[in-house]
């Protein structure tokens, strides 16, 4: 629409025509400029696939601030006159954003917080009915039950998830639920959701916003936990090869490390104690509430293996 401007009406307005014209014209002009430039939805899209690259290698304090700062500037736009196009895909950014702050409250020990924003991740998914979104909402919901001690509720998030149909997050869900599984001691069902991650389907190369692609690595720690923690055969032979498989220094590497010190802790704790300030060295560089709550899991099991570490802001954030 030009912006040219229209001659007013001259004769009296009675009936408030003209008042409701000039409504018109303002909403108009909003309607025709409301939608982001090109550029702009360009630019969110890259982040959004950088930020799955990154949300599980880089500190939860170096992301916070431009993932907080993009997930406003997706808000505002939102509140908008938005063509059905433009919002459906701001939608997704929201909603993926969402996500992604969710995860690093839960990393960074805040409940309260990343419960608002898997609950908002499913509020946005709902809008969509988009398979990919769903399923990132529902391992969101998994994430945060499963921190916070409701492995039952955690499962079935993890399938909820599965079900959504993308396959691109069955690894994600099937490596939740094995695991909620396998702390519950439901063996049958930990395998049964292994064998699932065993036979997922190939999503190399893919670039998708939400969690990072599942790779091997993943998969060879995420065998190593579960079978950790049910305290099975092979736990160690597993866990050594997630370590040869993982980068030093890594969080990855961490968790692989607390497999293994989980594995060796009933029959070697000193060896599990090394392996325990290992990964407190590697927390120091890269903090984890998640890989924390874990190593002091496996110190819980082991009197004197290490003394307990809280987590930074873990204490006064839990719920």
């Amino acid at each position: 629409m030009s912006r040219v401007e229209l001659p007013e009406p001259t004769g009296p307005d009675r009936l408030g025509l003209a008042a409701a014209s000039r409504a018109a014209a303002m909403l108009s002009r909003e309607i025709a400029y409301a939608d982001p430039d090109p550029l702009t939805m360009a630019e969110f899209d890259d982040r959004l696939h950088r930020y799955a690259t990154t949300l599980l290698t880089t500190p939860h304090a170096l992301l916070l601030r431009p993932v907080i700062s993009d997930w406003r500037r997706a808000q505002a736009a939102l509140g908008r006159r938005l063509s059905p196009g433009v919002h459906r895909e701001l939608t997704g950014i929201a909603g993926f954003l969402s996500f992604y702050l969710g995860v690093l409250a839960v990393e960074a020990g805040d409940d309260p917080s990343a419960r608002r924003f898997a609950t908002l991740t499913d509020q946005f998914a709902a809008q969509l009915d988009d398979p990919l979104l769903t399923g990132t909402a529902a391992t969101l919901d998994a994430l945060v039950a499963f921190v916070t001690g409701r492995y039952d509720a955690a499962g079935g998030a993890a399938r909820r998830a599965g079900a959504a149909g993308h396959p691109y997050l069955c690894g994600w869900a099937a490596a939740i639920e094995a695991a909620a599984a396998a702390t519950l001691g439901d063996s049958d069902a930990a395998l049964a959701a292994l064998e699932r991650l065993a036979h997922r389907p190939n999503v190399q190369g893919l670039r998708h916003p939400g969690w990072p692609a599942f790779d091997e690595v993943r998969e060879a720690v995420a065998v190593a936990d579960v079978v950790s923690r049910m305290g099975g055969d092979g736990a160690v032979d597993l866990s050594r090869i997630a370590v040869d498989m993982t980068s030093s220094g890594t969080v990855e590497r961490g968790w692989a490390l607390a497999c293994l010190a989980g594995a060796l802790a009933p029959d070697d704790p000193p060896a599990a104690a090394v392996l325990l300030g290992d990964i407190v060295t590697i927390l120091d560089v890269h903090p984890s509430r998640m890989l924390s709550r874990r190593v002091n899991e496996i110190v819980s099991v082991g009197p004197g293996l290490l003394p307990l570490m809280p987590h930074p802001g873990e204490a006064e954030t839990s719920a």
